[in-house]
């Protein structure tokens, strides 16, 4: 029988000039050093060891993804690594366990074990190469490599696995064991949950890199769907998903095969639904020439997503209506990254937002008939107009963990942080989203306008003539720094670039920003 292993040993282990391996996409897609991971395993356990956490030789279990099987057919769903296993050992292959025991007199502070599946040879018919353990450990730089049938804790001092709920969803951690394994001399695994959390929630200088890449490769997508809806604005058939099709596709050609999450890629009075694209509602309007288009899209690499929207005119040209709303949306933008650094409570950034944009629709289009500070004090944008937080963490999920400290969860009594994912004191190394919006909403504006006081501190006539309008969003993603911040994305903002653009009157490079025509 032909031996499936031995030509593959080396396939996908792909090498630097350290002679480590590396994660990557190809020629022109950025390497990604797996040592990476293995410092991630290192800082969990130097955090565990010197916060007396879990005792020295304790074992701690991880459970990676499973493929899952669409219904009752013999096709899967998409696979995506579960996050906390990615951020520790970048596993692309589903199916696999490992373990990671505490030791401080080891080179990394830890020994690593990965446990991978076995298969039937059959699988190297159907499915590829069957690749050796030795594959497995030089990959992704582990200690120990063992089948997956072949796990035994019973000698370990202490085990512990991940247990807790995140603080921005409410849902549980799924029980990553599952009942399968036995682990003996359990601890509570509540300390190592919120340890994981606080670790990814600073990015260390290689996440950043990938962040920035995944929001390069965004940011270029967006402008080229930007410039393909405006070439196809007479198209009476052009749909909502064309715009997503042309995002996914340009994302893919740079390596990001995946999105982070459903794209939305809503029109016109879609865009007032914060969460359009979802199943029930598809992207799949027609688009009128006189439609704002909002899409909120990101690229994802290496399970790392960015998350940017833009919002623009179908037609090129933005209306007046539709110019001050988005301007007012903009200034909000601009309010809080011109001051966003390490020490600011992100709640307070929140407020800040929603006061910009009532201030700002009240000089341009007189929309509030009662002063700022009662609007403020009501709430009154983050009840009817803008019903979503100012932004999020970002990394390896969309709405990422480490958004409220540990110990710490959503105030649900304050209305003015309705829908806020982000409650916290940021920090140097937060890679987190400042995404305000306005949203002209017919549910919400009955609510408004039914209201007995708050009908009374707004034109009904001004804000029911922005029900065309739909919603505006602009989400940008953000890195901050050691004094302040810096965005990772790189797209025409203002309505003077974004028409310019559009039209082919300037042209517009991530990383360099507008250039002239060539």
């Amino acid at each position: 029988m032909p031996d499936h292993t031995k030509a593959e040993a080396s396939i996908d282990v792909k090498e630097g000039a350290d002679a480590e391996p590396y994660f990557s996409m190809g020629a022109d897609t950025l390497k990604i050093p797996l040592a990476m991971h293995r410092d991630h395993r290192q800082k969990l356990a130097e955090a565990m060891l010197a916060k007396k956490l879990a005792p020295e030789g304790t074992v701690i279990f991880l459970r990676g993804g499973d493929l899952r099987s669409v219904y009752d057919s013999d096709t899967d769903w998409d696979f995506k690594q579960e996050s906390y296993f990615q951020y520790l050992f970048g596993v692309k292959e589903p199916g696999c366990l490992a373990t990671i025991q505490l030791d401080s007199s080891a080179p990394y502070m830890h020994r690593s074990t990965l446990y991978i599946p076995r298969f039937d040879e059959i699988y190297a018919t159907w499915m590829g190469p069957i690749k050796p353990k030795s594959w497995f450990q030089s990959k992704y730089l582990v200690d120990e490599v063992q089948y997956a049938d072949e796990i035994d804790l019973s000698d370990a001092k202490a085990t512990m696995e991940i247990d807790g709920i995140n603080r921005d969803s409410g849902i549980p951690h799924s029980e990553v064991n599952k009942g399968l394994i036995d682990l003996p001399n359990k601890l509570d695994g509540s300390a190592l949950w919120d340890v994981l959390n606080e670790l990814r929630s600073v990015k260390d200088e290689q996440e950043i890199k990938i962040m920035e890449y995944a929001c390069q490769v965004s940011s270029s997508a967006h402008l080229s769907t930007m410039r393909a809806c405006y070439r196809d604005q007479d198209n009476e058939h052009r749909m909502e998903y064309n715009a997503v099709a042309n995002f996914r596709y340009e994302g893919a050609m740079r390596g990001c095969e995946r999105v982070g999450y459903g794209c939305i890629g809503c029109s016109g009075t879609s865009n007032a639904s914060l969460h359009y694209g979802h199943p029930a509602e598809p992207n799949d309007k027609s688009v009128h020439k006189s439609d704002l288009r909002l899409l909120d899209m990101g690229a994802e690499y290496h399970c790392y997503t960015a998350d940017v929207t833009c919002t623009f005119p179908t037609s090129g040209k933005f209306t007046e209506l539709q110019k001050e709303a988005y301007e007012s949306v903009l200034a909000a933008v601009h309010a809080v990254e011109g001051v966003l650094r390490p020490g600011l409570d992100y709640r307070e950034m929140h407020r800040k937002a929603t006061r910009v944009i009532a201030e700002e629709l009240t000089k341009r289009l007189g929309l509030f008939t009662a002063p700022i500070d009662a609007v403020c004090s009501e709430a009154l944008v983050s009840r009817y107009l803008m019903p979503h937080g100012l932004g999020h963490m970002l990394g390896l999920d969309c709405h990422d963990v480490g958004g409220y400290e540990p110990g710490h969860f959503k105030d649900k009594d304050d209305v003015s942080l309705t829908g806020l994912r982000l409650g916290r004191v940021i920090k140097e190394g937060f890679v987190l989203t400042v995404e305000p919006g306005c949203y002209f909403n017919p549910y919400l504006i009955d609510k408004w306008c039914s209201h007995p006081v708050h009908s009374k501190m707004v034109d009904e006539a001004v804000l029911k003539s922005l029900i065309p309008v739909g919603g505006i969003r602009i989400e940008d993603d953000v890195l901050i720094t050691r004094d302040g911040c810096r965005v990772l994305n790189d797209i025409p903002r203002s309505v003077e670039d974004i028409e310019a653009y559009m039209q082919g009157r300037i042209d517009w490079i991530p990383g360099e920003g507008k250039v002239p025509v060539a």
